[in-house]
C-alpha cells in the first residue's frame, strides 16, 4: 500500500482470535449446545480430552455452528486434518442443518451469559497486547469490528475490558463474506484504503483489491501451514507488529 493520508485508511478487525481469546467459552457453550440441547443428556462437565480435541480443530471454525460440529466430531471420534475435510463434514448424511446447530449454540451461549455474566466474561479474555495497540491508534482512523459472533456479545466483552468501540461499528458478518463487507465499509466511509486483520486465512486469500492490506494474526487460532505459506500477499502479524501497524496508520 502506498503513503497514507490521515483519515483515509479504514481499520477492520476480526474479534475472536484477533482481539479476544474466547476458546474456553466457545468450548463450554458448544459442549452444552451439543450434549444437553441436541442429544438431551443431563448436564455434565466437559472432559479434558474433549477440550484438547476442541482446541485442535478450532482453526477450522468459520462460524458459530462449526463449534457444535466439533463436538459432533468428538462424539463420533473423527478428526479432519484440513479445512476442506472439515467443511465437507457438513455434506455428510444425518447431520442437522447449519442453522439448527447455530441456534443451539447461541441458546447455550445466551444462557451461560445471562446466568452469570461475570463468569462468562472471564472466559473471554482480551489478548494482552490489544489494549496497547488500540491506544496507539489515531482517532482519525475509523475502526470497525467484523465478527461472526453476534454483536451483543462482542460489545459486552469490549465494554467489560474498557475498550471503547461505538456499537454501530461492531458488526455481525453473517451472510456476507468479510472481504465484501470491508469493501462496502470503504465505500460507506469513503476510505481510500483498508487494513483487515483476521486469523482465518481463508477469509483473506480471496482478496483481489490492491487497496486492502490483508493481515493474518499469528497469535490467533491459526495452523502452522498458514504461517509457512499464507498466500496472496497476506502479511503475517505478530503482537509487536500489530502494535506497530496500528501506530503507523
Amino acid at each position: 500500500m502506498g503513503d497514507r493520508a490521515a483519515g483515509t485508511t479504514l481499520l477492520v478487525l476480526d474479534f475472536d482470535g484477533v482481539i479476544c481469546d474466547s476458546v474456553e467459552e466457545c468450548w463450554v457453550s458448544s459442549w452444552r449446545a451439543y450434549h444437553e440441547r441436541f442429544l438431551g443428556r443431563a448436564p455434565s462437565p466437559p472432559s479434558p480430552g474433549n477440550r484438547t480435541f476442541f482446541r485442535s480443530l478450532r482453526p477450522f471454525v468459520r462460524s458459530g455452528e462449526d463449534f457444535v460440529l466439533i463436538q459432533h466430531l468428538a462424539e463420533r471420534g473423527s478428526a479432519p486434518t484440513d479445512q476442506a475435510e472439515f467443511d465437507g463434514e457438513w455434506e455428510k448424511p444425518g447431520l442437522p442443518s447449519r442453522g439448527r446447530f447455530k441456534d443451539l449454540y447461541y441458546q447455550a451461549r445466551t444462557e451461560l451469559y445471562e446466568r452469570d455474566p461475570a463468569a462468562w466474561l472471564a472466559m473471554n479474555r482480551i489478548f494482552p497486547h490489544v489494549p496497547r495497540a488500540l491506544s496507539g491508534l489515531s482517532p482519525a482512523v475509523p475502526l470497525f469490528i467484523l465478527s461472526t459472533k453476534k454483536a451483543q456479545f462482542v460489545t459486552a466483552t469490549l465494554q467489560a475490558n474498557g475498550l471503547a468501540v461505538p456499537a454501530a461499528r461492531v458488526l455481525y458478518s453473517e451472510g456476507e463474506p468479510k472481504l465484501s463487507a470491508v469493501e462496502r465499509l470503504m465505500r460507506e466511509t469513503t476510505a481510500a484504503e483498508a487494513v483487515f486483520v483476521e486469523d482465518q486465512v481463508d477469509a483473506l486469500r480471496a482478496n483481489r483489491n490492491p487497496h486492502i492490506l490483508t493481515c493474518l494474526a499469528t497469535w490467533g487460532y491459526v495452523q502452522q501451514e498458514w504461517l509457512r505459506s499464507p498466500g496472496n500477499g497476506i502479511r503475517l502479524l505478530d503482537p509487536d507488529g500489530f502494535v506497530q501497524l496500528l501506530a503507523s496508520l
